[in-house]
């Protein structure tokens, strides 16, 4: 393997590219296994398809390169989609991708391993691929080219990815993959054949493969991690990034799962169980964070961090230790029932916390048949209570083309819908907005996104809303505003 030192590579090129630092390598806290003579490691590409900025605030590439590393049989390093500049470059010099740890081309490793998150990762998969030499077809690869696996929330239907991966991760990488990487290493030492790696693949429960699509054989079944939080967690820092993250602040996982049931959230239903981290590892992983990473705001992450158990006494146990360090908390995906003001207040202790209220729809009989009840009256009294202690400000999130109310259409598809109608969903929202700064006198800031039918979830099967009528609800709503 001829391994790529960007520095040696492109020297004074790099100034022509947008944060050349995104492609040098070298963090620190980055696990680093040099490459010797006669090396028989399992090399593993880990990557995020999307820029380094953003993929370094990602959690699941820091657990499944620590897992993976802690194997003395695998070598696995991170890579991130090149930005076009950087793309451009590759190709000038006829250069293939590469990893940060230690310049791996992706064409000469064992397995790609894409972590996507979201589907707009489609692309950049593809371009990763094309760009680390790698056939884009899973039909065109041969012994020598790398085995492609994919998992996460943005592949939970992987159908649509399916000629270009080989095989899919369905669940949690805790759950599976470290073993069977481990598996795959033991078969390259015995000189097995791709074909042979891929039978292994086939063969274990939580992976998809393309010959399933049409098949009624196997059904391929989600991994879980049952221990979630009852083991010792991966080492927190990991790595620093060069550049600034989109998110520049410590993460600890607090929970996994959520204890709600909203319909048409994906991760809720991809991540259940619900499952709470022990307090020691919670504690052992932010001392990491504050002691040796150096960082002072940190985010106690979930897909509902409010209903940790008993959050207000973690909060207090943290304050306390963390006293005299300026050390801050933060709790996202705050669920507007679970909120209370004694929590804010604890959470802001150093630097005060954003007022976050993800409502979704404000109409009652919309909220119960997403099965997501927010009380306006308790959303209102909160708002009442942190107006008088000094915050100013409350930031909403909404959706439009939930499938609610006027959404419905005929069968053909016809539109039936006309901006501003009695009773619409941009109706209700602009109504609600406005009489909760009435009533409030809060300066609302407001977020409106479009509800995406996602796979596994009860509205998998619902048509997505138009573009141009999305479009006009959201013109309807900020017109409306004052």
């Amino acid at each position: 393997m001829i391994l790529v030192n960007a520095l040696e590579k492109f020297g004074s090129k790099l100034n022509t590219v947008q944060s050349p630092s995104r492609y040098l390598g070298g963090e620190y806290g980055s696990l680093i296994k040099p490459h010797v003579k006669n090396d028989s490691l399992f090399n593993v590409a880990v990557a995020f398809p999307d820029l380094y900025e953003i993929g370094m605030s990602n959690m699941a590439i820091k657990i499944i390169c620590n897992g993976l590393n802690k194997s003395e049989n695998i070598r696995a390093e991170l890579v991130f989609a090149p930005d076009t500049d950087f793309e451009q470059l590759l190709k000038e010099t006829d250069t293939p991708l590469y990893t940060l740890g230690t310049g791996m081309p992706l064409c000469s490793t064992d397995v790609l391993a894409f972590s996507i998150g979201y589907e707009l990762g489609a692309t950049e998969l593809l371009a990763v691929l094309e760009n680390g030499k790698v056939p884009l077809l899973a039909s065109e690869r041969g012994d020598c080219d790398p085995i492609v696996l994919a998992g996460g929330c943005g592949v939970t239907n992987p159908a649509p990815l399916s000629d270009f991966v080989d095989a899919f991760m369905i669940g949690e990488a805790e759950a599976g993959l470290f073993e069977l990487i481990e598996e795959l290493a033991l078969l390259k030492k015995n000189g097995a054949s791709r074909s042979e790696k891929l039978e292994l693949i086939k063969s274990k429960p939580f992976m998809w493969t393309r010959d399933q699509l049409h098949s009624k054989g196997k059904v391929t079944r989600r991994a879980v991690q049952e221990n979630f939080g009852k083991v010792e967690a991966v080492p927190s820092v990991f790595p620093l990034p060069m550049v600034k993250p989109v998110q520049d602040h410590g993460v600890v996982e607090i929970m996994r799962g959520c204890p709600n049931g909203c319909r048409f959230c994906h991760a809720g239903i991809y991540y259940r169980p619900s499952r709470v981290k022990n307090l020691k590892y919670i504690i052992d992983e932010i001392d990491s964070l504050v002691f040796d990473a150096g960082y002072r705001e940190i985010s106690l992450n979930s897909l509902s961090s409010a209903d940790f158990p008993d959050i207000g006494r973690l909060l207090d146990i943290l304050n306390e230790r963390y006293k005299g360090y300026n050390v801050s908390f933060q709790l996202p995906s705050l669920k507007v029932n679970s909120m209370s003001l004694p929590v804010l207040e604890k959470i802001s202790t150093v630097r005060r916390s954003g007022l976050t209220f993800a409502v979704e729809t404000p109409d009652e009989m919309w909220q119960l048949s997403l099965n997501k009840e927010v009380y306006s009256t308790h959303l209102e009294e909160i708002i009442r209570e942190a107006k008088a202690k000094g915050w100013s400000s409350a930031k909403f999130y909404f959706m439009v083309g939930l499938p609610l109310g006027d959404y419905f259409t005929d069968s053909s598809g016809g539109d039936e819908y006309e901006a501003g109608l009695e009773g619409s969903e941009e109706r209700a929202i602009a109504d609600f907005l406005i009489d909760i700064q009435s009533r409030t006198r809060i300066q609302c800031n407001v977020n409106v996104g479009v509800f995406i039918p996602k796979p596994h979830t009860p509205y998998q099967w619902v048509r997505q809303i138009d573009p141009k009528k999305a479009e006009k609800k959201i013109d309807y709503i900020f017109k409306r505003l004052p």
